[in-house]
């Protein structure tokens, strides 16, 4: 068997798979001789029918069967001999395909396109310069985060008049025919969205009743189904007039800053005063702003180096090829209407797959166990629960990395901060201090 590539131009080469009779008459015989044994055919015996009629009735899906096998080994071993960096994987060529008689062709030839990344030379050192945001802990970021912490530990209470952010359990009626009622659901007073129905309903307490039309409330079709608990399709009939009757308010009180919510965050006497509880505050902020300023500069730097690489793709080979290995998922229109961002996130993968190689980046089992550990500690902490034992992290660590798409994520985030890390000193850093507020500005 031979392959021969022919280049068509700088980014798109053509490889013919010639193929003799010798290459598959063993495998094809023995194939054939598995579905004989097998087979089981009226008037014979099993494993006894003729094999002239094995060879009628499985011959050709058999020969197109180990064909494509075969082409697919000599592929993927030619790829990896002859080190060709292409994008995707080799497609047919139904241009330069010739017709193929089944019946009477015993050597053939299959044609396939593939594509190349073109050569590049990125030298990554300290000529490039990539700003870099330290974001700058303020007395108003600390205040707000503790407020979301009083509210995330805070308890609900009844009440008996309306507050801006109060629930209200409320039953839902109306009159005439097919008439919708529900005996309990809840309206946040925080997502109404008109202002004049919110001043209009923060009148009212409990035992009210009065009518309203949902269309005033909400114009998020969401929120009424949500509020209605019915279907989109339920929604398009109904009558919006709805008479309410408030069963109960709910208001929510903050948590005390005190010693038993520093022991539910925290763990017991982990934090024993406000002035610790402040210091731990100011290094939580101080590590969520550290993360936005480490998104920011993975922006900044992929898009200067994706700039500097001019990298340039085949790309009707690759709108083609899409195409065929997304066939129920997407349309020919879609791949158009994001080929863009598509090629923004090729050229990256292009250069760090470089950076991989360059540096010898890998990434370790030891670093995937604890990164697990770390997801399951940050999915613990969401519920409130901050102090769980390793023993019980490890058992959902587990758990995370036996799911083989998030095994494969967890080595991507690790193998992606490990880039970030190399670059932030192979670049020159422009160290820029900023607020919070000046930052959420920045494109």
């Amino acid at each position: 068997m031979d392959i021969i590539k022919q280049n068509i131009d700088e980014l798109n080469a053509l490889l013919k798979v010639q193929i003799a009779k010798t290459d598959y008459e063993e495998t094809v015989k023995k194939s054939l001789k598995t579905y004989r044994r097998k087979a089981e055919i009226k008037g014979f015996r099993p494993g006894m029918a003729p094999m002239s009629l094995i060879q009628k009735m499985y011959g050709r899906s058999v020969l197109v069967e180990e064909l494509d096998k075969l082409i697919s080994e000599s592929l993927e071993k030619y790829l990896k001999d002859e080190q060709l960096d292409i994008v995707g994987e080799p497609i047919p060529c139904d241009d330069e395909q010739k017709p193929i008689d089944w019946d009477n062709q015993s050597d053939f030839e299959f044609v396939y396109e593939i594509g190349y990344i073109s050569k590049y030379e990125l030298k990554i050192d300290q000529t490039i310069q990539v700003p870099f945001y330290n974001i700058t802990v303020s007395d108003n970021d600390k205040s707000e985060y503790i407020d979301r912490i009083r509210r995330r530990y805070g308890k609900f209470e009844d009440v008996e008049t309306i507050g801006e952010n109060d629930v209200l359990e409320v039953s839902i009626s109306q009159d005439g025919e097919n008439a919708m009622n529900i005996e309990s659901t809840t309206i946040s007073m925080s997502t109404i969205e008109s202002n004049e129905q919110k001043a209009y309903i923060l009148e009212k307490k409990v035992g009210d009743t009065f009518a309203v039309n949902i269309n005033d409330i909400y114009t998020d079709d969401n929120k009424k189904i949500e509020l209605l608990r019915i279907t989109a399709t339920e929604l398009e009939n109904i009558n919006p007039q709805f008479n309410v009757k408030i069963n109960r308010i709910r208001s929510l009180k903050q948590a005390d800053i005190n010693q038993e919510l520093f022991d539910t965050i925290y763990g017991k006497d982990n934090i024993k005063s406000e002035e610790e509880f402040m210091q731990k505050i100011t290094a939580e902020v101080a590590e969520f702003h550290k993360r936005d300023s480490n998104y920011k500069f993975s922006v900044d730097v992929s898009k200067t180096l994706i700039e500097k690489a001019n990298l340039k793709f085949p790309e009707a080979f690759i709108k083609k090829w899409l195409l065929i290995v997304n066939k129920n998922e997407l349309t020919a229109e879609h791949i158009d209407e994001n080929f863009e961002l598509f090629l923004r996130d090729l050229n990256w993968q292009t250069i760090c797959n470089n950076i991989i190689k360059e540096q010898d980046i890998k990434v370790e089992e030891v670093e995937i166990q604890a990164a697990a550990m770390d997801k399951a500690r940050e999915q613990f902490a969401l519920y409130g629960f901050k102090n769980m034992p390793d023993e019980q992290l490890e058992h959902f660590a587990q758990r995370i990395i036996s799911d083989e798409k998030r095994l494969r994520q967890i080595a991507q985030n690790i193998a992606d901060n490990k880039i970030f890390d190399y670059l932030k000193t192979a670049v020159k850093l422009e160290e820029i201090t900023i607020n919070i507020e000046d930052f959420a500005k920045l494109e």
